[in-house]
């Protein structure tokens, strides 16, 4: 597999609404299954669930090590 395949694949967490945790990740990789993902969850695949792309910035981690350069 190319390293511009892996690139492009569409990531989605399936999230609780109650609490709001992440219950599920789920990776595609062409645009079809994003199709098929989303015409599934309309139809109520899912009760009390909900859906979201994975945020692709920074880990949590990260985050704290660039706070704490800032700080010194």
């Amino acid at each position: 597999m190319s390293r511009f395949r892996t690139m492009n694949k569409k990531v989605i967490q399936l999230f609780d609404e109650k609490t709001g945790s992440v219950v599920r990740t789920i990776c595609f990789r062409s645009p079809k299954e994003v199709d098929e993902f989303v015409k599934g969850f309309s139809e109520m695949r899912y009760p009390g669930y909900g859906w979201r792309y994975k945020d692709k910035g920074r880990k949590e981690g990260e985050k704290n090590l660039v706070n704490h350069y800032q700080k010194t």
